[in-house]
């Protein structure tokens, strides 16, 4: 009996991503309400880098499936696996160079919602995210 290896791996890997991307949201969500909470810009400002990484990292695995197969190297998992965790490396370096810009807007906009006084005078700190 032949298993076909190709079509389990893709399967777990499938699985695999989108209950870690569950967490990672999940995981952002509290970073962010945490901050939210504590008004600390460098929090905030931390958390919304990682967020930031991980949208680059999404936009690379959407590029690279854009690569035609073929060329010098075969398509096998350890490769997948090398070519996921290159992705989220190169997408931290990113971010941390300065990023595509997101992180600041993100920043800005989350900190003047702070700064904003509510109807009662006090300034408001609510987050409308949803997850």
């Amino acid at each position: 009996m032949k298993i076909d290896s190709i079509n389990y791996s893709n399967t777990y890997q499938t699985e695999f991503e989108s209950k870690k991307d569950a967490v990672d949201a999940d995981s952002f969500k509290k970073k962010l309400e945490e901050a939210a909470d504590s008004k600390d810009e460098k929090k905030l400002r931390d958390v919304c880098e990682q967020f930031e990484a991980v949208f680059v990292n999404m936009l690379f695995k959407e590029m690279r499936k854009t690569v035609q197969e073929g060329g010098l190297v075969e398509k096998s998992q350890a490769r997948e696996t090398f070519e996921g965790m290159l992705d989220e490396e190169m997408s931290k370096k990113v971010t941390e160079g300065g990023g595509i810009g997101l992180a600041d807007m993100m920043v800005k906009s989350f900190m003047k919602r702070y700064d904003e006084p509510s109807d009662e005078g006090t300034a408001t700190a609510s987050l409308d995210i949803k997850g």
